[in-house]
């Protein structure tokens, strides 16, 4: 039996939206992922954005892209097409890093992985053009915020033009979005021309029939010249980051016979907007269509959870954060956050835990720039060292914690809160009442951390703080548990195949988690993700300094180093074995065969029976 309801789903049928009395909708917002209607999924959040501004929105869900008439059953919409991948990457949803297909899609009903194509942007364009003629379709969500410009397919192994481009759509808004889609409505709705959307911030379009081309432009490396020379790749992305902030400048990129015009991003949410976007009323569940098909398994980890801010000023190469939700932190106010407790408390299947508090980067909460207002060219305002302009303080999170912890007491019944995730144990570091408060309070017996490797040189690639300031946190860590009288440990997360990172790198990590005697479940194979700063390194195969660097691309060497990161699981034995008898690396051989012989675990069962140890 699927989630109880408590509340009205944005219309996913044409017999929702007649009962609304509609004739027709204003917009059509196709998603490739299923419907949820909760704030963690971006087409629910951007409908119900929409809608409170006024405008009749309904969803259109994992329609069938090989046939028009799913996307006839509306109608025409009113002022124009949305269109998103849904919640990740579309070649992330699909394919895993080593580019075999997935097993199972988390974000689709029971797991079925034959409800999305293969390119979900381009499918559904070409669909909407064929259903009805002349609508505007603009293209949104994760996926088109990455591939705004020339970026590398790690799937095909090639470089791709714009996705504006190849999907043939008109418009293309980057980031989070409610600014620029609800500026795109209002004009729309107000008989406004695309060409007169051209200079909304946080857009970009097509450089055909007449529209203008921005003043001041920045002009980047085109897709020709960057086939033609992959190592301009990482000055065109160095060139993009520069002016990939609200007091950037446009920039112009040619697309071999046409050009795109990308905007600088849009200013962030200010703490009353985005207070009025998570007071929009989610039912924070799946459409009922979705009880009897297994329901949509990517709901239950954030489903009770609440995000506190967006923006990331860390610049983690890997990281799409920056490229998306942008480096200036954006807070909702203590009140709001208390107000969505509450909602989740009152919520009929919630069971007295609020999953995790926070987000991606728990404790930047509350953090700002003293410069704010001013162009910037730093991609991190903490690595190498903590810029001076930056307000790195925990004051205000302290008091968001401390008014959760009233809260939660003043409840009839108990009501557990975990900051689950996404601390950056540098700054928490700074700042020891704050970390008192989260390992005494807030640590629900484990806390996930990411020192993500142990040699300088990877981590510097990385724009990550040393290992020794992990090792710092991790006995901070540990002396406050244990003073606290509580049994905590710490997940570490690392990455293998990062560029720069070569066998040897990799064998030096192994050995000092040997050392350690841990055995990592956390393992991520490095994705090329567009837009980061680690895809122009693979793809360029030169640091942002432009020095040659090891590059881990075959399938053979990506295996082997994630191999070496779970060198305890017996099943990497065949992979692991000849490496090391090469490298004449007999005593590490030994060890881990011992480790493999007596500890090893190969089965999923048995992977589940034993956490990170």
């Amino acid at each position: 039996m699927g989630p109880k309801k408590n509340n009205r789903f944005l219309p996913a049928s044409p017999q929702e939206m007649r009962a609304l009395g509609w004739e027709r909708p204003d917009i059509i917002l196709v998603t490739g992922d299923a419907y949820v209607d909760h704030p963690a999924f971006g087409v629910s959040l951007i409908g119900r954005w929409l809608q409170s501004h006024g405008f009749r929105v309904v969803i259109l869900d994992q329609p069938d892209w090989r046939q028009v008439e799913p996307f006839r059953q509306f109608g025409p919409p009113r002022l124009f097409w949305g269109i998103t991948s849904g919640c990740i990457d579309s070649r992330l949803a699909m394919y895993a890093s080593m580019g075999h297909r997935r097993k199972k899609d988390d974000y689709s009903p029971g797991g079925r992985i034959d409800l999305r194509p293969d390119k979900p942007l381009a499918a559904y364009t070409a669909r909407c053009r064929e259903a009805f003629k002349g609508i505007p379709i603009v293209l949104g969500g994760l996926e088109a915020s990455l591939r705004r410009l020339v970026h590398y397919d790690y799937v095909e192994d090639q470089l791709k033009r714009s996705i504006l481009i190849e999907a043939k759509a008109d418009l293309l808004v980057f980031g989070m979005a409610e600014r620029q889609i609800l500026e795109i409505a209002r004009r729309l709705d107000a008989g406004q021309s695309l060409a007169d959307l051209t200079d909304i911030p946080g857009l970009a379009y097509r450089l055909i029939g007449g529209l203008p081309r921005p003043a001041e432009a920045v002009e980047l490396p085109g897709w020709e010249d960057l086939r033609a020379d992959s190592g301009l790749f990482m000055k065109a992305h160095l060139a993009y980051q520069k002016e990939a902030h609200p007091m950037g400048r446009p920039v112009v990129q040619s697309q071999g016979q046409e050009k795109i015009a990308v905007n600088p991003p849009a200013e962030p949410l200010t703490e009353e907007e985005i207070d009025a976007v998570y007071a929009l009323p989610f039912a924070r569940c799946w459409h009922p269509k979705y009880d009897k098909q297994g329901g949509i398994a990517a709901l239950e980890p954030v489903r009770f959870s609440i995000a506190t801010h967006r923006g990331c000023f860390g610049g983690c190469s890997f990281c799409s954060i920056y490229f998306h939700q942008g480096k200036f932190i954006s807070s909702r106010s203590v009140e709001s956050i208390l107000q969505e407790a509450a909602v989740i408390a009152a919520h009929p299947d919630f069971k007295g835990t609020i999953q995790d508090i926070g987000g991606p980067t728990a404790n930047m909460y509350g953090m700002q720039c003293g410069r704010k207002g001013r162009a910037c060219g730093r991609s991190s305002c903490i690595c190498p060292e903590v810029c001076p302009h930056l307000q790195a303080d925990h004051k205000r999170l302290i008091r968001l914690l401390e008014a959760l912890q009233g809260w939660a007491k003043s409840q009839k019944r108990p009501i557990r809160m975990v900051v689950a995730s996404g601390i950056r144990h540098d700054l928490a570091l700074r700042d020891s009442r704050y970390l008192e408060l989260l390992v005494r309070e807030f640590v629900g017996g484990h806390l996930k951390v990411a020192p993500e490797h142990f040699c300088p040189d990877v981590l510097t690639l990385m724009n990550k703080p040393s290992f020794e300031v992990f090792e710092q946190f991790e006995k901070k860590f540990s002396e406050i548990s244990k003073k606290a009288g509580k049994k905590q440990y710490l997940v570490p997360y690392f990455i293998s195949g990062h560029p720069g990172c070569g066998p040897e790198e990799a064998v030096r990590l192994t050995d000092y988690l040997i050392r350690r005697n841990w055995k990592p479940r956390q393992v991520q194979d490095f994705v090329p993700i567009p837009l980061t700063l680690s895809t122009a390194m693979f793809v360029s195969g030169c640091s942002p300094q432009g020095k040659p660097i090891h590059i881990p691309k075959g399938l053979r060497e990506k295996r082997l180093q994630f191999a070496l990161l779970q060198y305890y699981d017996k099943a990497n034995r065949k992979i692991l074995e000849p490496f090391l008898k090469e490298k004449g690396l007999e005593q590490l051989r030994k060890q881990i065969g011992y480790i493999q012989d007596r500890f090893g675990i190969h089965s999923k069962a048995e992977k589940a029976a034993h956490p990170f140890e």
